[in-house]
């Protein structure tokens, strides 16, 4: 067993960093944007971050179904294009609402394509390293986040235009390390008959199944709460006089906690002995009782504290949902399952935004806490009544 993580690994792992850097610049600011710079009501602030997550979730479905047809490298080269492109339109049309919500649509989608493919390259190419390779990837993501929320903050304080100068630099960087490193993947996925999927299909028990759909609608609806730090949170934390650059910083200390923490959380997790159940509830767990806290904030403080015990809690969850889709996906679907989770969390990020946009502007915020409180108890509870995804992969 080889535990050096493959060259081919390290390029992905880099690039999503560089990906999730440029996308950084963006998405803090997206609902601030379109309510005070372009003037629109958070109800319409919302369907912008609809339709780029609806736009995500076709891109998830194709993108998984085009690696499982045409292999990795095509479809990545594909990805990767339509990217970069939505990124240049996206700097050059976002001066009015209309533009915004096209450019920032086209960005859900080409993105929706690169994720299921990146997972999926990364679980085929190096299946022997199990969860550690996800584990790398979510770690890069984080230290774009931290990086991205750390320099965009200071950079929207000077001129807000910058940020989408600086989303289309990075996504030019991305391009150029992922074209750099196409010599180094190797398409992992054989083609399979169809023969051999339906055979395939038919050993997963209703058991498996079931706890696959428990993992991805719990999983859409811890996102649908964690998007509310972006939404219906950042506008709430503005009012009470939380600064730009102080609501980036909350970003930044999420990034930087889950790329330092990684090795007390290593640690943690060895003690798990691969209970992907029990390590789900006690994210989840976690992710509750950051939502305790939030209704009582007054000040950047107190959302500090919030922000730190979600980040606890994501880290649990966030690199657990990709290892259980790789664990029970049959011989040739890899990419579907991928696109499956990654459809999970695109309907959060979605439904959330608008659902609770609608729900600020008729009721309030404390409606919106409210309906969180019960949301992040729903998702807990679906994990609690779930198979284990152990006795789920030994029944299948």
């Amino acid at each position: 067993m080889n535990n050096k993580m493959p060259i081919s690994v390290w390029i992905l792992v880099i690039a999503m960093a560089l990906n999730t850097t440029a996308a950084s610049f963006l998405w803090p600011f997206n609902t601030l944007y379109i309510h005070d710079f372009l003037g629109e009501s958070m109800t319409l602030a919302g369907v912008a971050l609809l339709v780029n997550s609806a736009l995500a979730i076709v891109g998830n479905y194709i993108g998984g179904t085009l690696f499982d047809r045409i292999g990795g490298k095509m479809t990545l080269m594909i990805s990767v294009g339509l990217l970069l492109a939505s990124s240049l339109g996206f700097l050059l049309f976002h001066a009015t609402f209309f533009g915004y919500l096209v450019w920032l649509g086209l960005i859900g989608f080409s993105g929706g394509l690169v994720f299921p493919t990146v997972y999926a390259f990364a679980g085929l190419i190096w299946p022997e390293g199990g969860r550690r390779s996800f584990n790398a990837i979510y770690v890069a993501q984080n230290v774009g986040v931290a990086l991205g929320t750390a320099m965009s903050g200071q950079i929207a304080r000077l001129n807000i235009e910058w940020i989408f100068y600086a989303n289309f630099f990075l996504s030019v960087l991305f391009v150029v390390v992922l074209l750099f490193g196409l010599r180094y993947l190797k398409n992992p996925a054989r083609p399979v008959v169809q023969s051999q999927l339906e055979a395939a299909a038919t050993t997963l028990s209703s058991a498996t199944m079931k706890s696959m759909w428990y993992v991805a609608v719990g999983y859409a609806v811890l996102w649908f709460v964690y998007v509310q730090w972006q939404g219906t949170i950042a506008v709430h934390s503005k009012d009470l006089g939380v600064t730009i650059s102080q609501y980036s910083l909350l970003w930044t200390v999420n990034g930087a906690m889950i790329v330092f923490a990684q090795p007390l959380l290593n640690r943690v997790l060895r003690q798990f002995e691969d209970d992907l159940k029990r390590q789900l509830i006690i994210g989840a767990s976690i992710f509750l009782g950051a939502f305790l806290i939030v209704p009582f904030a007054g000040g950047f403080g107190m959302f500090m504290v919030a922000m730190v015990v979600m980040t606890i809690g994501e880290m649990f969850v966030w690199p657990a949902v990709p290892t259980i889709a790789a664990k029970l996906a049959p011989p040739g679907k890899a990419g579907q399952y991928q696109g499956l989770v990654n459809i999970a969390a695109s309907v959060g990020r979605m439904i959330g935004p608008t659902l609770s946009g609608f729900v600020y502007d008729m009721f309030g915020i404390t409606a919106v806490f409210g309906m969180l409180l019960l949301l992040a108890t729903f998702a807990l509870t679906l994990f609690v009544i779930m198979k284990d995804i152990r006795v789920a992969e030994k029944s299948s």
